[in-house]
């Protein structure tokens, strides 16, 4: 628990994902969605993840509820996403990724007071090309010499 929030993440494994912080499998993710009051995706664009999130799953969340998007847009269904928003389903949307990229100019979650649109930058941070770029050195030094690559992603 941090700032009164308790947290459950959703992995590909259960277990836990950080000390005190449980995680279940996506699999499993329709059980904690009836008490998500804030629904964080920072996940990568897998098989498992595409479209992970559509109106089944939004209407497993609670009213009130808000989502946050900062992984990819497919793993949202946005057109599911905006009837949740049209219908009152779901408080709001904190969106920083879109299908399609870059969200049209006529898209409805343009218009939506409840929606916070940001223009993909969530994955910026201090530091981070510097990290990016040493994670690449690292894994072109690795694939040269037949050894495992780091962070791989299926």
């Amino acid at each position: 628990e941090s700032l009164g929030l308790k947290c459950v993440a959703v992995r590909r494994e259960a277990g836990l994902a950080a000390p005190g912080v449980p995680a279940v499998a996506f699999e499993d993710i329709d059980s904690v969605l009836p008490v998500a009051d804030w629904l964080v995706l920072a996940c990568p664009l897998t098989a498992r993840t595409r479209g992970l999130i559509g109106a089944p799953r939004l209407a497993l969340l609670p009213p009130g509820a808000q989502l946050i998007n900062v992984a990819r847009g497919e793993v949202v269904v946005q057109a599911d996403l905006i009837d949740a928003l049209q219908a009152g389903r779901l408080a709001g949307a904190h969106l920083d990724v879109f299908d399609p990229e870059p969200l049209p100019p006529d898209s409805p979650l343009w218009a939506m007071p409840q929606v916070l649109v940001t223009p993909q930058a969530a994955g910026h941070s201090d530091g981070n090309e510097a990290r990016v770029a040493d994670l690449f050195l690292d894994n072109l030094r690795r694939w040269g010499a037949g050894e495992p690559l780091l962070r791989l992603v299926d």
